[in-house]
């Protein structure tokens, strides 16, 4: 018999998420390419641009860097967490920035995607709100001193 170290309970989970995560993602990806894959070059906008380079770092880092920072995390290296809240947000916070652009410029969201394509519901609102809940859940907690039950040190 070899020795090695189990997963925790926790440790297990997180990676079986961490993979649902990354496949259920990168499916969506494979099932509507022309949306994700675009060349922010070809814009004339820099503005739209910018929102367009955003959204790709966005979009590659909720759908490979999160659940790779999960799966590190279930390997024991557990300082990976505190990037999650930047994987998880970036590309809800580019999709923001895209609707907020262009209900200016041209006086109305561009929600109807939602409604058309309901699986963006999973990837633009619910993945990233379970990504931040599970950071919630597993990042490191700042533990209070309490001062009332510390030994005196007279000098």
């Amino acid at each position: 018999m070899s020795s090695h170290i189990k997963l925790t309970r926790l440790d297990y989970v997180v990676a079986l998420i961490s993979c649902m995560i990354f496949l259920s993602f990168w499916l969506v990806i494979a099932t509507f390419p022309n949306f994700y894959f675009v060349n922010p070059s070809a814009q004339i906008d820099p503005v739209r641009r910018f929102e367009l380079v955003l959204s790709t770092l966005g979009w590659i880092f909720i759908s490979t860097i999160s659940p790779l920072s999960l799966m590190i995390y279930s390997f024991g290296y557990h300082k990976a967490v505190k990037f999650l809240p930047l994987t998880g947000l970036l590309w809800p916070i580019s999709l923001v920035i895209s609707q907020v652009t262009s209900y200016v410029q041209t006086g109305y969201f561009y929600l109807e995607y939602l409604s058309n394509f309901p699986i963006f519901i999973y990837t633009d609102l619910v993945l990233p709100v379970l990504i931040m809940f599970i950071w919630l859940d597993i990042k490191p907690r700042k533990q209070k001193i309490n001062l009332e039950n510390q030994p005196m040190v007279n000098a």
